[in-house]
């Protein structure tokens, strides 16, 4: 495998994982983040206690809080913030790329304001740059302990895809590659949406089993029908990107859109939950744009729609989800997922 520089904006649960993981295929890592007190925990301590406690950190990851740094002579840049902060943490070091830099975009939501998936977002900004993106279950609890996570890069150029996957490719990532980019973007935006769904379903339901796996088959077949609506190929949401990023994330204990419904589920409105989360996961950034998207394109997506209401604090109760259930199962008796829309 050819060792490289790998530049990563954002240390969080995520992104530190990733660092960790790639130290230890042999690259050189980087790693940029906004919080100072969690870039000189890395560097003293080789532990980042505010997002990914009790990991020995490998030696071959540098963090730094000068993002200019981070990202000079990186033939990688890994963008792995919130959605709602790619953009600034982005813009300002792309004068200072590498000439043949390849950005990868790990963020799972649209560009802030808009209908854009990232990767389609950073495309725009740096199109002297080939762009892919990161895609599939990828939990970063299990990433950093070491435990081995099948994933999907994806980018218009076959090559850049396939370039980036022998860079990952190593005991912690099991790489494949598509050009489907649209439906690799989609697949991790809409898991995020149908995961607080999962959560939610949790607590109101006892974790009944049966429910979650009606559900589950609900939820993908939404998901399928909106990305395809969006220009996406369905195939990619059966898969890695899409079904699979479906599982971990929707009854994954440390997902937090997962956790995110519970406590919608535990009654707390959504003031509540910014209140003391600080922050909203982005299944709750991007459901409304969701919703919009399947309205526009005349999808039926009762179960976002359902979500969406659950965040807008409508009052809607377990009954009201079994009844929505019940009409999208006799609805939907056909396999086929195109039945989805109407």
């Amino acid at each position: 495998m050819e060792k490289i520089r790998i530049a990563i904006l954002g240390a969080g649960n995520m992104g530190t994982a990733m660092a960790h993981a790639l130290a230890g295929n042999g690259h050189e890592i980087r790693l940029w983040d906004f919080f100072p007190e969690v870039v000189e925990d890395i560097r003293k301590n080789r532990i980042n206690t505010r997002f990914l406690p009790d990991i020995r950190l490998h030696e071959n990851i540098h963090a730094t809080a000068d993002h200019i740094e981070c990202v000079t002579g990186a033939e990688l840049v890994i963008v792995c913030v919130p959605s709602a902060f790619v953009i600034p943490s982005f813009t300002p070091v792309i004068p200072f790329l590498a000439k043949n830099a390849v950005i990868l975009n790990a963020a799972k939501g649209f560009a802030p304001g808009s209908r854009e998936p990232m990767p389609v977002k950073l495309a725009t900004l740096a199109p002297d740059h080939p762009v892919a993106h990161l895609a599939g279950p990828i939990l970063a609890n299990e990433l950093a302990r070491g435990m081995a996570a099948a994933s999907e890069i994806a980018s218009g150029k076959e090559g850049t895809a396939r370039q980036v996957a022998e860079w990952f490719d190593g005991p912690s990532f099991m790489p494949i590659v598509t050009t489907d980019v649209v439906g690799a973007a989609f697949g991790g935006i809409l898991k995020n949406v149908y995961a607080i769904l999962m959560g939610y379903l949790s607590k109101q339901s006892d974790d009944s089993r049966n429910l979650e796996a009606a559900t589950a088959i609900g939820c993908i077949r939404e998901m399928a029908a909106i990305s395809v609506a969006c220009g996406a190929e369905e195939k990619t949401l059966y898969g890695i990107a899409g079904l699979g990023d479906l599982i971990a994330t929707g009854f994954s204990q440390h997902s937090h859109n997962r956790k995110f419904g519970q406590m919608l589920g535990n009654g707390l409105s959504l003031s509540e939950l910014q209140e003391q989360l600080g922050w909203l996961p982005e299944g709750a950034r991007s459901t409304a744009t969701v919703c919009s998207l399947a309205q526009e394109k005349h999808i039926h997506a009762p179960l976002a729609g359902f979500v969406q209401q659950l965040i807008n604090g409508e009052g809607l109760s377990y009954s009201d989800f079994l009844g929505v259930l019940r009409l999208e199962s006799s609805r939907c008796r056909n396999p086929n997922p195109s039945d989805a829309i109407p």
